[in-house]
């Protein structure tokens, strides 16, 4: 029997970090932009295949440019789009300053930065890791059932990070989401890790497939728990979400593995970041687990940066 993790998370605040961008600032930053350069307002609208009137009114920030029209502008001025964007487009001011600094590097120096910055990654201290475990991959994929009994082995607990975010936010996901969107559950999701850290030393944690949408927290997931990504054909995914009862066979089933495929598409190379990566396809489920359990544990005995391992290899 699996032990039950027993959290006392604090509810983050529900509403939104960032305050919406203003076509004032927008306008500023243009006219900025274009001051800089030294090129005439009537120039540039005629560069970038907009109405001189309609410029000054965006600069004024009695417009609402497009996407289309400050792309267009951008070019014109030889800028990135992030730089008509206040912040850069970035949420916070360090961000922004940091990332305005890397932009301006020459291409060798951003190569030499990226090196740097995964070699950084790669060696993270494995102590930081603990004992726990993160398992990732789509629904279907064995997270829970797997996750389980793989805890019992261990004999550690088992945490099914979602629903300590409901827990905390005394509703489902759904609702989060729906009433606060997806900022606030990122919060609730980095509280929730917060919380598992400073609780637990061991434990198999079943984390949120969509937690790659949230890039910060999945970085700091990644180098504070052993991870391993659980995959599986898209047929044994639906066949496994229609025998929970997520969704019916039939047309609805189709619809819903093209969707599936689309999700995994957009999140296979985030998920490919994890140590280990185990295909759960065409095995029996305690082959799996047995399996799961021995890549599990050389992964853990050998914490130096190595390349992910499929669970075929041996």
């Amino acid at each position: 029997m699996h032990h039950a993790l027993e959290i006392r998370m604090k509810k983050p605040d529900a509403r939104p970090t960032t305050c919406p961008v203003s076509e004032g600032e927008v306008g500023a930053i243009l006219r900025a932009a274009r001051l800089k350069s030294g090129m005439a307002r009537k120039q540039l609208a005629q560069t970038s295949g907009t109405s001189e009137r309609y410029l000054a009114l965006l600069e004024s920030g009695e417009g609402n440019p497009t996407l289309s029209v400050l792309i267009a502008l951008s070019q014109a001025l030889d800028l990135s789009l992030a730089e008509l964007l206040p912040l850069g487009g970035e949420r916070d001011a360090p961000t922004a300053t940091l990332v305005g600094l890397v932009r301006h590097l020459s291409f060798d120096r951003q190569g030499a930065l990226e090196a740097w910055l995964r070699e950084e990654r790669a060696t993270t201290p494995a102590t930081t890791r603990d004992r726990r475990v993160i398992l990732i991959g789509l629904r279907g994929a064995g997270k829970s059932s797997l996750g389980k009994r793989l805890a019992d082995l261990r004999g550690v607990p088992f945490v099914e990070m979602t629903s300590l975010v409901e827990d905390a936010y005394g509703d489902d996901i759904g609702q989060l989401i729906e009433r606060n969107g997806y900022a606030a559950l990122h919060r609730y999701e980095r509280a929730a890790w917060q919380d598992i850290c400073r609780t637990h030393r061991a434990a198999v944690i079943a984390v949120p497939g969509g937690i790659v949408a949230d890039p910060d927290l999945y970085d700091e997931m990644l180098t504070t728990a052993y991870s391993v990504w659980l995959k599986a054909s898209a047929d044994d995914h639906m066949a496994r979400v229609i025998a929970e009862g997520g969704v019916r066979a039939g047309a609805a089933a189709r619809i819903a593995r093209d969707d599936l495929e689309s999700v995994l598409d957009a999140r296979s190379p985030d998920y490919a970041r994890t140590q280990l990566h185990f295909d759960t396809s065409g095995l029996a489920f305690d082959m799996s687990l047995t399996r799961l359990a021995e890549q599990v544990d050389k992964v853990m005995a050998d914490p130096r940066p190595q390349p992910p391992l499929r669970s075929g290899q041996e």
